[in-house]
């Protein structure tokens, strides 16, 4: 049974977008969720699921009419709890709207921003013919190291190159264009983004936990335009060479927040489209299997390779037992280090970007490049192909 909501002019203060306040216009003219469903061509769940989304972030501003509730809070504040009275005739008497700071988890946060943009963003991919002449037996991973898109490096403080989000693009653009030119046409195409892909968190530009202050390039808008479209870009120019794209987004430490909503975005772009597969990333690890090989993924951050090994042996017992070859990716350290434990393979690989000033300052430094692993069902990996930040300047 639809429920009925008791919309008011002031529900058009708490939608998130022009689609929300289309669908409240429309309810305020005199229509019902069935009647605004055929008219915008939508599912009665997406109206009724946008409505619920707005009553109830109203709700929790003290506005809930249908439930006399109808003090909105102070601006930054929600409400913590309501107390009413009411008399024998059913009439309030007296009533508490005990308000306090909002607070979000990040969980909310991530899921009214999924509510928000849901139908505004699916149906916009159109979905294409697989290519032709695909390999069955082979998987082909296109491994992103960290890219910290939204650095900004001047030459003159890091006796390095310039960085900036253009330039991050255009580097991550021309790696993808070249790997996938010249690689096999293996049935799966796996993009692996092993963190740190954004450079900021969030808007105060500032490490997520230490909070020190980063190198941005602009603001946090322009970041988080730039990773929607380049890892979009990518996964559309992947689809042109495979018959199946996988999408591995891992939460690293300068992104763990940022990383989140990056991979709900794609996940929504892509959710027609049944050949692309868009894994989850609430938790830090991220692995799949592909005939006898086992990857897993980690940024690598506050965890050395020893417990690595420990952890993915303890978590998955199952699925280490039944691989003939295992893979342990992780990025964080900006360089490449392959070291073997139990059998397994770990590497963290290179990266795109030149050193921040931070990071010249103190002396670090590492060649650039992307690289892809090609593996095939049966026998692991078979071959790799890499490519110099010279090629694609």
């Amino acid at each position: 049974m639809t429920m009925k909501y008791n919309t008011t002019t002031e529900h058009l203060d708490f939608c998130n977008t022009d689609y929300q306040r289309q669908i409240i216009q429309m309810t305020l003219n005199g229509m019902n969720q069935t009647e605004i469903a055929k008219e915008l061509g939508k599912h009665p769940k997406r109206i009724h699921n946008a409505l619920a989304s707005v009553h109830n972030r109203a709700a929790m501003q003290g506005v809930a009419p249908a439930y006399n509730v109808n003090r909105q809070t102070a601006p930054g504040f929600t409400t913590k709890r309501v107390s009413t009275a009411y008399n024998t005739d059913g009439d309030i008497v007296l009533q508490w709207h005990i308000q306090e700071p909002e607070r979000q988890k990040l969980e909310e946060l991530i899921a009214q921003f999924v509510e928000g943009f849901k139908d505004e963003v699916s149906g916009i991919h159109a979905p294409i013919n697989p290519p032709e002449g695909i390999d069955d037996d082979y998987m082909v991973s296109y491994i992103i190291g960290d890219h910290h898109l939204g650095m900004l490096a001047h030459h003159s403080e890091t006796m390095g190159e310039d960085y900036d989000v253009k330039i991050s693009q255009r580097l991550l653009e021309n790696a993808v264009d070249r790997l996938v030119s010249v690689a096999p046409a293996g049935k799966v195409g796996v993009l692996v983004n092993l963190g740190d892909f954004m450079h900021i968190n969030d808007s105060t530009s500032s490490t997520p936990n230490s909070k020190n202050l980063l190198d941005s390039d602009g603001r946090y808008s322009k970041t988080i335009r730039a990773a929607s479209n380049v890892i979009k870009r990518t996964v559309l120019r992947m689809l042109k060479k495979h018959a199946e794209v996988w999408l591995v987004n891992v939460r690293g430490n300068h992104d763990p927040d940022a990383a989140l909503w990056l991979n709900e975005v794609m996940r929504l772009y892509f959710e027609d489209d049944p050949r692309v597969r868009v894994f989850d990333n609430a938790s830090k690890f991220i692995w799949w299997q592909w005939g006898k090989n086992l990857v897993v993924t980690h940024h690598g951050d506050r965890i050395k390779m020893s417990n690595l090994h420990g952890s993915i042996v303890s978590n998955l017992r199952k699925e280490w037992g039944e691989a003939e070859h295992t893979f342990v990716w992780t990025g964080h350290i900006h360089h490449k280090n392959q070291e073997e434990y139990g059998g397994a393979l770990f590497e963290s690989w290179n990266i795109l970007a030149p050193a921040d000033a931070w990071h010249a300052g103190s002396g670090y430094a590492s060649s650039r490049s992307m690289t892809c692993v090609i593996l095939h069902k049966d026998f692991g990996e078979e071959g790799r192909l890499k490519v110099n930040v010279e090629r694609i300047k």
